[in-house]
């Protein structure tokens, strides 16, 4: 049956569409629309990413703008009635002129066909006009975050970066949440990669060129995280020759990277190419304190004990990452592309925990120190091959995938515990971890227009993913003194994933309302084998997931949406695996492999509205999830040196149901030419419900999280920018997670003839940034802080290497011709 399945995959029809429903309205009198096609008048390949740009005939005044998109097309809306020049130009091409052009009451929209550039082109005067991105920029069903205008991007990873974000939160791992939810899926450039397996801390931020964040994606998008979709655009240059840029970073407390990225362009080749290196310290601490509660056959509270606990911890992360990309353009409508990532590290980590144990007098029962220390190797690899081809007929498209990735890790654990009351000898125990995780993905989509305003999109999705976590647990031998292998903490985890799918989506546009309907279907085969126990089980489902997006624009300054999705989280390799982790002997950790995924049905009105340069981004939203996957923390007894200890277990269980329900705000707002802001506000109800044997549980709050960005150019070419957010108390089904709150300040300036960035960043001004949290069940409470070294002061230089064309420009005008701006203007 699965083979069948997945030959019908590439036995795909493309699905002609009933009858498609259009219109014809009046042409309106008082605006009209110039488009065209910009294409290399040497290679016939199209020129995506130029400045285009409509001057009035009579006194060349700016009338409106554009940027090509990737296939070279660009329209120009809202051009009055009137006769005008279009002016476009584009690094290492001469700046390209059309003239009369006329758009009259009779031929209000006007195309231009392909429009060549070539070094022949006669140049007349030109004029600079230069627009620059907001920080956050807010569309109806994504917002995006340009991290070239955020300067913790010159030195900080991608987890700092997310911390502008709106709607995000990031814990002290490193591990991303959305609305209060952690089940994201992050993506790199729309797809899983290497990259995408790491925590956002380990991933520089000077690799990406913006953040999109889709809270509804539609079914071309993997429903896989139940929260959304965080994608990761990584740069890529489009400028003709050669470009590139390096940097170096210093930070206190031993925080280093460095990063080198080349690009070479020429004819039918785009070549690049990079190397980053990234030292990163952390100093830890945390604090908790547990009450237990022993309960008599009544259920009655007998009598309590207390445990606190201290701990410090010291880790360095070593990274190196090197990169290589190639795309060729075959034909002016074909491109092969190939990309390769291979990266390396090392993470050693020291902690020493502290446990006081007190009776129910507060008397001292017992102290013992328990220190950790581990090293882990990691090894990355992520291969990619890509094929786009373009039609003639606008609009249609395919585009099709082949990546493989792999992430290896060996880690090795030493852990040594002794008494410092009590005489005895010291506990010593040692963990072998070899850890791999191994993807294969063959994707493709197809759009096929219908008409000018409607479309059908297709594709096929087949992925292949094995998880094989090896764990060896030895333990101290007090006769003989060394390590002995132990079989029963000891366990061996393979999991095995398959899922295939296929999906379509029909969009069309009826007057000023356009929609889109989409459904997915996906077969998926699960087999965990616990290999150590000789245990294996399978798990198959199949699952359709609808999508409606229903999109007005009453104007060009107001826009609505409403949209609806299915979507569904897979238990991972971790919430899977029953190994035992005993680094923290009184807070073990366990993965459940009976767990179920679990599926989100999710709901979102959004309006956005313009005031001039300033915007307005609201969205009312509702989740509604079904066996959600949650930690869930039980009593144990430990027993040490044959004394029983009590303690706690963490593993996951499925919920039987979530809801969440509520609203978001996010404004851009330039006060001045010199002073922009960008703030955003999230408030939202959690309720959570389940049942444990026969106890039923459940938990509900509401909560908000808020934060700021101010970004002034104080001096000339020199950008300061203070950030700021506060994250209110949240739910969990046995506690709370409490509130926090941080701010950063950075600064950064121009030099070298713009060539050059120096920035300087401090992170956690306040050093209030925490992590703490209250968990409590029938027989116990704690109350924990945790807390990393996050007020750091950071260093940094930035050199671009013919960043604006300069060179090519000299060359250039020496040979007669002048060149045109850059094609970032728009």
């Amino acid at each position: 049956m699965i083979s069948s399945f997945y030959r019908s995959l590439f036995i795909f029809i493309f699905l002609i569409s009933p009858a498609a429903l259009s219109a014809q309205t009046a042409q309106p009198t008082t605006a009209g629309r110039v488009s065209g096609t910009l294409q290399d008048g040497t290679s016939k390949s199209p020129v995506g990413f130029a400045n285009v740009v409509l001057l009035t005939a009579s006194d060349s005044s700016l009338v409106t703008g554009a940027t090509s998109d990737i296939e070279g097309k660009f329209i120009l809306d809202r051009v009055p009635m009137g006769r005008f020049v279009l002016r476009v130009s584009m690094v290492g091409y001469p700046t390209k002129f059309v003239q009369n052009i006329n758009v009259t009451p009779s031929s209000a929209t006007v195309s231009l066909g392909t429009i060549s550039l070539s070094p022949t082109s006669t140049q007349l005067g030109e004029i600079e006009i230069v627009t620059e991105r907001e920080l956050v920029q807010y569309d109806l069903d994504k917002k995006v975050v340009n991290v070239s205008k955020d300067i913790a991007a010159q030195s900080g990873s991608v987890a700092e970066v997310m911390q502008n974000l709106p709607s995000v939160t990031v814990d002290i791992d490193g591990n991303v949440s959305m609305r209060g939810s952690e089940n994201v899926t992050i993506l790199i450039d729309g797809k899983r990669s290497a990259l995408s397996n790491l925590t956002l801390d380990q991933i520089p931020a000077n690799l990406i060129e913006s953040i999109e964040l889709i809270t509804n994606p539609s079914s071309k998008y993997n429903p896989e995280g139940t929260s959304g979709i965080i994608n990761l655009v990584m740069k890529k240059e489009k400028k003709p020759g050669f470009h590139g840029s390096a940097s170096v970073t210093a930070g206190t407390y031993d925080n280093y990277n460095t990063s080198l990225n080349l690009n070479y362009r020429y004819f039918k080749w785009s070549l690049n190419g990079g190397y980053d290196f990234r030292q990163r310290a952390r100093l830890g601490e945390s604090n908790s304190f547990t009450t237990n509660y022993y309960l008599n056959e009544a259920g009655q509270q007998d009598s309590t004990s207390y445990r606190l606990q201290n701990s410090e911890s010291n880790s360095t992360d070593i990274s190196h990452n090197f990169r290589f990309g190639a795309d060729y353009y075959l034909t002016p409508k074909i491109t092969l592309s190939a990309s390769a990532l291979y990266r390396f590290g090392q993470d050693k980590g020291r902690e020493d925990i502290r446990y006081t144990f007190l009776e129910e007098d507060r008397e001292l029962n017992d102290l013992r120190l328990r220190n950790t220390t581990e090293q882990e190797d990691e090894e990355a690899i992520d291969l990619t091959l890509g094929y786009r081809q373009t039609f003639a007929k606008k609009g249609q498209e395919l585009t099709a995938d082949i990546v493989y990735n792999t992430n290896v890790d060996d880690e090795i654990s030493r852990f040594r515990e002794a008494s410092e009351i009590k005489p005895g000898l010291p506990d010593a125990q040692e963990t072998l971890v070899d850890d791999g995780n191994y993807e294969f993905v063959a994707k493709a989509d197809y759009v096929h227009p219908i008409t000018e305003n409607s479309n059908l999109e297709t594709g096929f999705r087949s992925t292949f993913e094995r998880l094989d976590e090896d764990s060896r647990f030895f333990t101290k031998d007090p006769t003989t003194d060394e390590l002995v292998f132990n079989n029963k903490m000891s366990n061996h985890f393979v999991f095995d994933e398959m899922v295939h799918a296929v999906y379509a989506n029909y969009n069309n546009k009826f007057k000023t309302i356009s929609y889109q309907l989409g459904v997915r279907a996906e077969q998926t085969n699960t087999t965990a084998d616990q290999r150590t126990q000789n245990i294996k089980s399978d798990n198959d489902y199949f699952s359709l997931f609808p999508t409606l997006f229903i999109t007005n624009d009453f104007d060009d300054n107001n826009k609505m949406q409403f949209s609806y999705s299915r979507r569904i989280n897979r238990p991972r390799s971790r919430f899977l695996n029953p190994f035992v982790d005993r680094s923290d002997i009184y807070n073990v950790r366990y993965g459940n492999p009976n767990l179920k995924p679990e599926f989100v049905n999710s709901l979102e009105l959004g309006y956005l509205r313009y005031f001039g340069d300033a915007s307005l981004n609201s969205t009312v939203f509702y989740r509604h999830t079904t066996d959600e996957i949650e930690r869930f923390r039980t009593d144990t007894l430990v027993i040490v040196d044959n004394d029983t200890i009590p303690g706690t277990q963490v593993t996951f269980l499925n919920l039987a149901s979530n809801a969440s329900y509520g609203v978001e705000f996010g404004v851009n707002y330039p006060v001045t030419n010199w002073w922009k802001l960008n703030a955003s506000i999230s408030g939202f109800r959690t309720e959570l419900n389940t049942t444990q044997g026969d106890t039923e549980l459940s938990s509900s709050r509401i909560s908000w999280n808020t934060k700021l960005n101010s970004t002034m150019t104080v001096w000339k070419d020199m950008d300061i920018q203070l950030s700021g957010f506060y994250r209110a108390p949240s739910a969990d089904i046995q506690g709370r997670m409490e509130q926090m709150f941080s701010a950063d300040l950075g600064m950064k300036k121009d030099v070298l003839k713009k060539n050059g960035t120096i920035s300087l960043r401090v992170s956690d001004i306040f050093n209030t940034r925490q992590f703490n949290f209250l968990s409590y069940g029938p027989t116990f409470r704690t109350e924990s802080e945790n807390r990393r070294q996050s007020r750091i002061i950071y260093l940094g230089f930035t050199y671009r290497l013919n960043s604006d064309g300069e060179n090519q420009r000299n060359r250039r005008q020496n040979d007669g011709e002048q060149n045109g701006g850059d094609e970032d203007d728009f």
